[in-house]
């Protein structure tokens, strides 16, 4: 969203709300840290310090940690974050009741069993498709039995056994990213690949043959070669002292190491999209957040890289947090990029694919990008402008 949006009347409504939270909460917290549940379809969750900004929601069976409480504040932390909601939208593990039962379960997905019935607690790591008996209920915390053992588990991450195929999730490759623009001269026969998983389709190349390198994730090389982008194994390749047959700066136009070259050879490699496609959401993200990752907007009801507002903020928020990622990273709020964009926005990315690799591709990709994704105030004028930044900047760079 567009940091300069004029506030509605249900942002100032919610503002209202946020200001009159603190006279809610009395000053000092009873200490006794106990497990909860959210026994609410949604439970708002808001930042601990003043003015209490609004941080997500938790959906009901959520398991929570509550480190003290106030009147009908409670103080929570859920995956690593702490923040304040109501006592009357939690109910106690212990207090809850318990639904005993025996019966053969599947995990639809990769998950965690639990030592405790607690998210801080240690775990194992459980592949999908794992047979458990489940034993007891309590929410949406599954006691199992596996492998002779017993631990707890997310309840709707199981499923009858042969029912629905698996689901499951890609990976997260953590793995870091170096970037930058070097001149490489492949060292042997080899192929290079369409896609960074160095399968599928591919094309020959012959020793000697001179390529920019533009980014290496673990054994994957991301390289360059008359404006067409490749994968191939970084073992096939070696330094080169001549000249590379692209300039660089037509190759990877951000400094090494930069937000913004991290997020170019994210849109590249792990997104697909080739140069013109990439600049044209690059162009979105500079004007909605100078690539910061930190940054807020719209008074607070919008946040990141590309500045998702109101619920979208607050889907971030949950899929960094259910996924193990930092909301406030770069690596966090890519990941949930490229998940809302193939998902929610799919008709966004198959455009982004389908983009000519052209200035006037980058144009377009910029002014749809903008258009149909980011959905500014001033629409219309926001997506020219960022369409020509991406043509006439970017693209040319």
């Amino acid at each position: 969203m567009n940091t300069q949006c004029k506030p509605s009347k249900l942002l100032l409504l919610l503002l209202l709300a946020l200001a009159l939270l603190p006279a809610a909460i009395p000053h000092a917290w009873a200490e006794g840290s106990f497990q909860a549940v959210v026994s609410v379809d949604s439970m708002k969750v808001y930042a601990k310090e003043a003015p209490h900004g609004y941080l997500g929601a938790l959906p009901r069976g959520t398991e929570v940690t509550v480190q003290a409480t106030a009147g009908n504040a409670a103080l929570i932390s859920y995956a690593g974050r702490t923040g304040i909601a109501q006592t009357s939208d939690l109910s106690r593990v212990e207090a809850a009741a318990e639904a005993t039962l025996e019966r053969a379960m599947t995990a639809t997905r990769e998950t965690r069993i639990y030592k405790k019935p607690s998210t801080s607690a240690s775990y194992a790591s459980v592949a999908a498709g794992t047979n458990v008996t489940l034993l007891a209920l309590n929410g949406n915390c599954a006691k199992v039995r596996y492998g002779g053992k017993v631990g707890y588990m997310p309840y709707n991450h199981l499923g009858e056994p042969g029912s629905a195929t698996v689901e499951t999730p890609a990976a997260v490759d953590t793995t870091p990213v170096q970037t930058g623009n070097a001149p490489v001269a492949v060292s042997r026969a080899s192929r290079v690949y369409a896609d960074a998983a160095l399968s599928g389709e591919s094309i020959s190349v012959s020793k000697g043959t001179k390529l920019t390198l533009l980014a290496i994730r673990g054994d994957c090389a991301m390289v360059e070669k008359g404006g067409a982008i490749g994968y191939m194994a970084l073992g096939d390749l070696e330094k080169s002292t001549a000249s590379s047959s692209t300039p660089a700066k037509s190759s990877n136009p951000f400094a090494s190491g930069s937000n913004e070259a991290v997020i170019y050879a994210f849109l590249t490699g792990e997104m697909g999209y080739n140069r013109a496609a990439a600049m044209g959401v690059v162009a979105n993200m500079k004007y909605e957040s100078g690539y910061r990752p930190v940054c807020d907007g719209d008074r607070g009801t919008s946040y990141g890289i590309c500045q998702w507002h109101a619920g979208r903020k607050d889907n971030l928020i949950n899929y960094c947090m259910e996924n193990g990622l930092d909301v406030d990273t770069l690596e966090g709020q890519l990941q949930f990029f490229r998940y809302e964009i193939t998902t929610r926005y799919s008709s966004v990315h198959a455009y982004l694919k389908g983009v000519e690799n052209t200035a006037e591709g980058a144009y377009d990709a910029g002014y749809y990008f903008c258009f149909n994704y980011e959905a500014p105030a001033a629409r219309t004028s926001q997506s020219t402008k960022r369409g020509t930044y991406a043509r006439d900047t970017l693209f040319v760079m």
